[in-house]
C-alpha cells in the first residue's frame, strides 16, 4: 500500500482482535493508527466514539 492510511480500530472490538488493527497499521508504510474506546466494530452515530472517529475521518481526507 502507497496510498495514505488511516486504520481505525475499537479497544473492545470482539470481531477482531485490537492486536491486529494495530498489526495492520504497522505493516502499511506511514499508516496512521486511531485508537477508539468503544466496544463495537463498527462505531454507530449512538456510540461515544463516533464523534472522535468522524473528526479524524474528516482531518485525514481533508489533507492534500
Amino acid at each position: 500500500v502507497v496510498a495514505p492510511t488511516l486504520v481505525i480500530h475499537a479497544r473492545g472490538d470482539t470481531v477482531q482482535p485490537f492486536s491486529q488493527g494495530q498489526a495492520l497499521a504497522r505493516a502499511i508504510p506511514n499508516a496512521r493508527f486511531l485508537a477508539l474506546e468503544s466496544a463495537n466494530h463498527i462505531p454507530l452515530p449512538q456510540d461515544p466514539a463516533w464523534g472522535r472517529m468522524m473528526t479524524a475521518v474528516d482531518a485525514f481526507l481533508a489533507e492534500p
